[in-house]
Order: structure tokens, then C-alpha cells, then sequence
């Protein structure tokens, strides 16, 4: 018996995939609440106070460094593929690409709701 995939169910997978991911969700969450493209550095103290649920003023340096690292090779990558961000890694900016939810929306909403937002688009 052979399984085949259609694009759309693929495409699907990879939405999935893309935004099961909290951090991910929050780099959307931030990117498109701002008003101009944001700085990788910034996202990652972002990052590193909701993981750690504290104030972004109380972040560590070692904290934004490892989340510097695993934005730039995890998770903003995978975003600016989907064209859901745009990414300047040369300057270290990220800005929205096309979203179809605004700000903490990507947080509140469920994956599965996001995902028809998304492919509604």
C-alpha cells in the first residue's frame, strides 16, 4: 500500500509544525506588534523573560545569548521560509512578513484557529 501526501496536506504539516512551536508564536506575537522591524536581541530577552516568567529588565546576558543563537538557527529561519517574517540576519532585524493575525493574538488563539486563519489568506 502506498501513502501519498498532497501539497495542501503538506503544506498543512508544515503550519503545523511551524506554529505548534510557543517561541515561535511569540516571535510572531512580537514581529507584528511592532511598528518597524525589531532586533534579534530584543526578541531574544522577549524570549528568555516569557520561558523564564519573569520582567525582560531581569534577563541574564547568558540568557539572551542562547536565545540569540537558537532564534538564528531554529526558529526565525523556518518562519521567514514561510514568508511569515522577514529576516536581515546581516543587521539582526526581523519585521512581518504576511500575517494573518496581529500581536498577542498568536498567543491567544489556538494553533488550529491560526491555521485557518492562515490558510484562508
Amino acid at each position: 500500500m502506498k501513502i501519498s501526501q498532497t501539497t495542501a496536506d503538506r503544506d498543512l504539516g508544515d503550519a503545523f509544525d511551524l506554529l505548534s512551536s510557543y517561541r515561535r508564536r511569540l516571535v510572531l506575537a512580537r514581529v507584528s506588534g511592532a511598528a518597524e522591524a525589531v532586533p534579534v536581541g530584543w526578541l531574544a530577552a522577549e524570549l528568555a523573560a516569557a520561558e523564564a516568567e519573569k520582567p525582560a529588565e531581569t534577563v541574564t546576558m547568558d540568557e539572551v545569548d542562547r536565545n540569540k543563537v537558537r532564534l538564528h538557527h531554529a526558529d526565525i529561519p523556518p518562519l521567514a521560509a514561510a514568508g511569515l517574517v522577514r529576516y536581515n540576519p546581516q543587521r539582526g532585524l526581523v519585521s512581518a512578513g504576511e500575517l494573518p493575525l496581529d500581536g498577542d493574538e498568536w498567543l491567544e488563539m489556538p494553533v488550529v484557529e491560526a491555521l485557518e486563519a492562515w490558510n484562508d489568506r
